[in-house]
């Protein structure tokens, strides 16, 4: 095994309460089992090729097995065993897959049977509210209907009403990072990136005014968001993954917390919702609410739904984000090339650019796809689970099994991505194509896989890729992204090596670096 399973167990809290309480039922599971009336063996059918997986533990299965990042020990599984592997995540018999076009198969060709969600008490009882929303609601109308207003509320068209409002965020949130820089030194550029892109969504769902430097609601929201996606892992609800141990959730009081972190929720976003439709201001609640009755939707389904658009659009590009930063230092070429392509067209038109000048900057584009590639923002995104028995170009999946892409190893695929541990933005020039437009096109076409597929595909892909270029192109344009200096005036680099991950989000580990000035910034010599 990667770990050793004491150094792992006395070193990770989920995996602590896993293993005592492993440590109490395992001989009565164990007598279960051995008296138990033998059924077929789904994994092991006559004719069809056995999905190959790694040893794991008795009764935890590979949960022991992930180390502190997994989306690192499962690209080595993938390594290891193929494009396809079995593991079991304690009940749950999960498969996960790093070859596009399997996936594809899976996802696309079969999403009448891959796109159930599986009942966890937490994400599809209590945060959804029994289904509700996007994320977590089963495949039906109302899932059709729920995405149908997403993607209406978050297409170009409405979009790109708020392009003036994204770009002065961006430019906004820049300069506190450099004040910061200046003051200390050197800045840790997540929670600044994290209060822009949920100010972003903030705004733009609920017109509310913006507070970059301290709003106590964008707090709230990044709060309640971090302790969902608690409550949504094994840490956090450990009956969805043993059910044995389901009484642990009340020992340690769970359901309580879960229930008073949902209030908590649903409070702050019916306000937010309340104060949006008494505005004069455009925003996109305003668009769902009228197109709520029209698909037979409720408030309850309002609020679920707007929390699973703010949460989800906040987050990943500011992991996203956190990544271009950690990158960029190691990189000085990139930037010197990016930075061109911004002093030509300010040569040219003596002004920034703006989204829809997207077109005028070829290796940038390049350099953010290559960016959301080379560190995927999910280690699964939100998995799947099948609600029929599938035949996957000969495996069998059964019914009642989780299913997902393993997104790291995916991008690090080599036989999708020639020398894919390298940063090299030169594989996507001539990749002119929104990311929206390449995540929805054909299989043969995609060459971005972090958005999900068929009928989960993310409905945010436009807004992302707006607030991406913008922070860009804001930074670059006046900065270089440097390393933090030591004591002795020595660079230190981010490490790109280490994460701090989940079974939800891969986000690069802490790091520092500086905004330099650039002396040759166009908007230097103008001012």
């Amino acid at each position: 095994m990667e770990n050793s399973l004491v150094d792992y167990i006395s070193k990770n809290n989920y995996v602590k309460t896993a293993a005592k309480a492993a440590a109490v039922s395992l001989t009565a599971s164990l007598v279960y089992y051995a008296i138990k009336e033998p059924k077929e063996d789904n994994w092991n059918r006559k004719d069809f090729k056995k999905i190959p997986g790694p040893s794991g533990y008795p009764f935890v299965g590979h949960m022991l097995s992930m180390g502190f990042t997994p989306s690192f020990q499962i690209e080595k599984w993938h390594e290891q065993y193929g494009p396809i592997v079995h593991i079991n995540m304690g009940a749950q018999q999960w498969v996960i897959f790093n070859d596009p076009v399997l996936a594809h198969d899976l996802f696309v060709r079969n999403a009448t049977k891959a796109s159930d969600r599986r009942r966890h008490k937490f994400t599809n009882g209590m945060y959804s509210k029994g289904g509700r929303g996007i994320a977590f609601s089963q495949p039906g109308k109302k899932l059709k209907h729920t995405r149908a207003i997403a993607l209406s509320i978050l297409s170009p068209k409405y979009v790109d009403r708020y392009l003036g409002v994204l770009e002065n965020i961006a430019s906004c949130t820049v300069e506190l990072m450099k004040q910061e820089t200046d003051r200390d030194g050197s800045v840790f550029p997540m929670p600044f990136i994290q209060m822009a892109t949920f100010s972003a969504m903030i705004k733009s769902i609920f017109a509310r005014p913006l507070h970059l430097d301290n709003d106590p609601v964008v707090k709230e929201i990044i709060y309640i968001m971090e302790n969902e996606l608690k409550f949504a892992g094994p840490a956090g609800d450990l009956g969805s993954f043993f059910p044995n141990f389901a009484w642990a959730n009340s020992l340690f009081q769970k359901k309580k917390k879960m229930e008073a972190l949902v209030a908590r929720r649903d409070e702050l976003y019916k306000m937010l919702i309340k104060d949006a439709l008494n505005s004069e201001e455009d925003c996109l609640v305003k668009q769902a609410y009228q197109m709520k009755e029209e698909y037979g939707l409720d408030d309850n389904d309002l609020i679920v739904m707007m929390s699973d658009m703010t949460s989800a659009g906040g987050d990943t590009t500011a992991i996203s984000l956190s990544w271009l930063f950690a990158v960029l230092p190691h990189h000085p070429a990139v930037q010197k090339k990016i930075c061109d392509e911004i002093d030509r067209f300010f040569a040219k038109f003596n002004r920034l650019p703006t989204f829809s000048d997207r077109d005028e900057f070829p290796y940038m584009c390049a350099v953010l796809r290559e960016n959301i590639r080379f560190r995927s923002v999910t280690t699964f995104g939100i998995p799947h689970f099948t609600s029929e028995d599938i035949e996957l170009q000969g495996y069998f999946i059964p019914k009642g099994t989780v299913v997902a892409c393993s997104m790291y190893a995916m991008h690090m695929n080599p036989d999708v991505y020639h020398d894919p541990k390298q940063f090299i933005p030169e594989r996507f020039m001539g990749h002119t194509k929104t990311w929206s437009a390449s995540a929805n096109g054909p299989i043969d076409e995609r060459d971005m896989y972090s958005f999900g597929w068929g009928r989960r595909i993310c409905p945010g892909i436009y807004f992302a890729e707006v607030e991406e270029f913008n922070l860009c192109i804001h930074t670059l344009s006046r900065y270089t992204v440097e390393p933090a200096l030591d004591s002795d005036g020595y660079p230190v680099y981010p490490d790109l090596k280490h994460a701090s991950s989940t079974s939800v989000v891969f986000a690069p580990a802490k790091y520092n670096v500086r905004l330099v000035e650039r002396e040759d910034s166009p908007l230097k010599k103008q001012t």
